[in-house]
């Protein structure tokens, strides 16, 4: 997630130069056309492409609309992923504490590689759900965030004891999963030894619950990307109103002076970075855990759970919260 307070000159470049680029070399070409070789039939009425523009306009309303709507639901989800850590940790400290702390600890470590294999899972790369421009991805190529999975889940499970589940998790398609089902059966366990009653055994399987549903709320982000239709035809209308956008300006901009005409070039690349930077606008939120700068920041939040868990039980050795390295949270 991107969390600086204004976008670097070189942030926005980074992403609009190919567009200005082109535009840039497509205006000059109708412009010298109209003007140098006296094509005066170029110049066509601005209102039939004034109305395209209209359209696509509200097109990619529709479109940023459903992406953010994405983006958001995601950061709730995991906003839920916390508060119900929270509880989930709370109840077992309630519960247990004076009756196995060992059985405890022992469930909340392995919570915590939950929530972070689960950040891994969500990760991974999905080539059709991930966007078609890769600039995104460059700003956090080099984080540890996006090392192979496999090689991820051993440092999580090293980090919390848990290597004894790493030969059953690399062969699984959702480990993250297999981790709720291993706390279901230690606290079924539990149960059947008298250690929690019928109720307390309820309570601590809703939290549970609670984490499959969450979990399956990005997972349903993550695999269906925004319906296509949507995506790529905006797209193509936004090309379509910059390969037109020119030749209605030519008429206009010609009145003014005799150089006037060479206006549209500027002029051309000024809307056509607007209605482009929209398309992209959406094209990158679509995808709230694709490793880009407007991911939802899913490490620190992992994190955050990390610290609050381990101050609960009272640990020494706490990581430190995640900082933005160049205004980008992961």
């Amino acid at each position: 997630m991107y969390v600086g307070k204004n976008f670097k000159l070189s942030l926005v470049l980074s992403f609009a130069w190919p567009n200005l680029l082109i535009t840039f070399a497509w205006s000059t070409l109708v412009v010298g056309c109209f003007q140098i070789l006296n094509w005066k039939f170029l110049a066509i009425p601005f209102l039939p492409i004034g109305t395209i523009g209209t359209a696509v306009a509200f097109f990619l309303g529709f479109k940023n609309n459903q992406a953010y709507d994405r983006l958001w639901e995601a950061r709730r989800l995991w906003g839920g992923m916390t508060n119900t850590s929270r509880m989930f940790c709370y109840t077992l400290l309630a519960l247990l504490s004076d009756k196995d702390a060992n059985t405890m600890r022992d469930i909340l470590f392995r919570h915590l590689s939950y929530v972070n294999v689960l950040r891994l899972q969500l990760r991974r790369h999905i080539a059709w759900a991930t966007t078609q421009f890769a600039q995104h991805r460059s700003f956090v190529s080099d984080a540890d965030e996006l090392q192979d999975f496999h090689e991820g889940l051993k440092e999580i499970l090293t980090r919390n004891n848990k290597t004894q589940y790493y030969d059953l998790l690399s062969r699984l398609n959702n480990p993250a999963a297999a981790f709720i089902k291993t706390q279901i059966d230690c606290i079924t366990q539990l149960k059947r030894k008298g250690v929690i009653d019928d109720y307390e055994h309820s309570d601590l399987l809703k939290h549970l619950n609670e984490f499959l549903n969450l979990q399956g709320g990005c997972e349903r982000i993550k695999t269906t990307p925004l319906f296509r239709q949507f995506s790529i035809f905006s797209r193509i209308f936004v090309k379509l109103f910059i390969l037109l956008l020119p030749f209605g300006l030519l008429k206009d901009l010609a009145s003014i002076a005799t150089w006037g005409v060479w206006l549209c070039v500027p002029f051309c690349m000024l809307i056509s970075w607007v209605f482009f930077t929209m398309e992209q606008i959406g094209e990158y939120s679509e995808n709230p855990f694709d490793n880009s700068i407007n991911d939802i920041p899913i490490s620190s939040i992992t994190r955050n759970i990390e610290i609050d868990i381990l101050e609960m039980l009272g640990e020494k050795n706490i990581p430190s919260k995640i900082n933005p390295q160049n205004d980008i949270l992961l």
